[in-house]
């Protein structure tokens, strides 16, 4: 089963600006791991490292999206 989370940039993180917010889809039901926040930052054409960098979901606010 997919999940669907709304993360949002609680402070500018390299070049993802404070509030910045992003869809994850997620296989995991807690919070989305590291690879798939990476994959959906790419997306939204963050590449630079430093952004990459904060591909943690401990990163970020999380919220999950109800279905």
């Amino acid at each position: 089963m997919a999940y669907c989370y709304k993360l949002t940039a609680p402070r500018s993180m390299g070049k993802i600006p404070k509030g910045f917010v992003l869809q994850v889809a997620s296989c995991c039901t807690a919070r989305p791991n590291s690879d798939e926040v990476r994959t959906a930052l790419m997306a939204a054409g963050f590449t630079d490292q430093s952004s990459l960098g904060y591909c943690s979901s401990g990163n970020w606010k999380v919220e999950q999206v109800k279905l």
